[in-house]
């Protein structure tokens, strides 16, 4: 097994600067701006993304909503010491949610976004049920999802084991013994929490997911990267070891 210590600065930057970056390039792309618009966050987590979608794509505001409350504190900490912000910016605000749902009226907001959330979701089907919900009728949906729980990193066990699809090769009991007492990629978690949250989902999964609720994807694409595959798993589905993720712009129809 291997062991990776919490880099804060790198965490910041990957999500501040990347992630953040990434939706508004995405976006950007079909000329959707989030200026002056009113946007959520669901599944915002710390808040270091929508600190980077409240500076650098301006919109009116931006509500990030998670099971946990948000620490501004930290968040303001970290935009210092990045020398991004003196102040959060009063575009943004934060709100806790429920797991199947948001504390919105209906039509609510212009766009929404989920980075990174929908692999841990209990019930996907009834979360796109409120994102639907909270939605304007023109309005559009961004959601990223990484890794899927086939692939590669699926089991979000990078800073724990070397080598490729470890969930794959190990029982969950093994594992969950394995990381006992250990930080998951998420520093506000346990690395047993971590693993125990991940819901399975695949590519076709999800999409049934948006389909029953009315969503049409529009635009996405497929993360993926050249990787071994071991003996052991050479009988299985490409598709489900290969793709590690994917972006996808949804609209309601």
């Amino acid at each position: 097994m291997s062991a990776q210590t919490h880099d804060p600065v790198r965490w910041f930057t990957e999500h501040y600067e990347q992630a953040a970056g990434r939706i508004l390039e995405f976006l950007g792309g079909d000329g959707i701006s989030l200026e002056g618009k009113q946007v959520a966050d669901v599944g915002c987590g710390d808040g270091i993304i929508d600190l980077g979608l409240a500076l650098k794509g301006r919109p009116q505001q931006l509500i990030g909503y998670d099971l946990m409350e948000v620490d501004t504190l930290a968040l303001l900490r970290g935009a210092r010491a990045a020398g991004v912000a003196d102040e959060l910016p009063a575009s943004l605000a934060f709100e806790r949610s429920g797991p199947v749902s948001i504390p919105a009226a209906d039509g609510r907001f212009d766009f929404v976004i989920s980075w990174s959330v929908f692999e841990h979701v209990d019930d996907p089907v009834a979360l796109l049920g409120e994102i639907r919900r909270v939605i304007q009728p023109d309005g559009c949906f961004f959601l990223q999802l990484w890794p899927f729980f086939n692939s590669e990193h699926g089991g979000h066990l990078w800073p724990h084991y070397d080598g490729p699809y470890p969930h794959h090769l190990r029982s969950d009991e093994q594992i969950l013994d394995d990381v006992r007492g250990r930080q998951a990629t998420d520093p506000r978690r346990s690395a047993e929490d971590e693993y125990r949250s991940l819901n399975r989902i695949t590519l076709d999964d999800l999409q049934r997911a948006l389909l029953v609720n009315r969503f049409a994807v529009v635009k996405f694409g497929l993360m993926a990267n050249a990787v071994h595959v071991p003996r052991e798993l050479r009988h299985r589905p490409l598709s489900e070891l290969g793709i590690g993720g994917v972006e996808l712009l949804a609209k309601p129809v």
